[in-house]
């Protein structure tokens, strides 16, 4: 049964988007399958899924679904014994009661093994992540345990500087939640990857594809599914 990582945060501008594309190819580079469900309106991940047909690399980057419906628990239990892994990629906006944007953040909440929560390298950014907090905290409440777990991911770190510790620490005296040890750094090659349906493991110069690389071999981790089926990736 595929592990299921929702990606998520109401604040916008924290890179939910380019963090499932790292993810997601990172993990089929390794051998894994995956699904991507683009659960957002704006489409970014179904547009750079777009953008990589007929390229070199499109053999590298994973089959994503457009999935923005109130269906979309339905839609991976449905996945689940096809694949290793199904991400989603979620909306910045966590709807009103009732409505059909909460029903797809509340199915995705519900499906899924763990959350990857993003945020910027600013208290700002930390604060920002209240409410979706809020949110998960209520499903806990409802259902007497921290189900599903979710971990912080700082992105967009200048390499060198302390500021990754110091928002870590940050979020930690926050919400007593945990925080991935690999921070993602600041690259112009990230924005690149948007434009021609590639990833870092393409584009990126050695140090920020092993600071990639390190991002995904932590979630790999969490997941429990990290095997002998891991196969060398591939420098290109």
């Amino acid at each position: 049964m595929a592990k299921v990582i929702l990606i998520a945060n109401q604040k916008g501008g924290v890179g939910k988007s380019t963090i499932a594309t790292t993810l997601g190819t990172g993990l089929k580079r390794q051998g894994y399958t995956v699904l991507m469900l683009d659960a957002d309106t704006q489409q970014s991940l179904s547009k750079w899924r777009a953008s990589a047909e007929g390229l070199p690399h499109e053999a590298d980057i994973p089959w994503v679904e457009r999935w923005d419906s109130p269906l979309i628990a339905e839609k991976i239990q449905k996945e689940q014994a096809h694949y290793d892994f199904i991400i989603i990629d979620s909306a910045s906006n966590l709807g009103q009661k009732g409505d059909a944007t909460q029903k797809i953040i509340l199915g995705a909440i519900k499906s899924a093994d763990f959350v990857l929560t993003p945020v910027g390298p600013s208290p700002f950014d930390v604060d920002g992540s209240e409410d979706f907090i809020g949110l998960l905290r209520d499903i806990w409440a409802r259902f007497g345990e921290q189900k599903p777990p979710v971990y912080f991911l700082i992105n967009g770190i200048q390499p060198g500087t302390t500021l990754g510790r110091e928002v870590s620490e940050y979020v930690a005296n926050t919400y007593q939640l945990p925080v991935l040890n690999t921070k993602l750094q600041l690259r112009q090659a990230y924005r690149q990857c948007v434009f021609d349906g590639s990833s870092i493991f393409h584009v990126g110069d050695s140090q920020t594809k092993a600071n990639a690389s390190a991002f995904v071999d932590e979630v790999l981790e969490l997941s429990g599914l990290k095997s002998t089926r891991k196969k060398e990736a591939v420098t290109k």
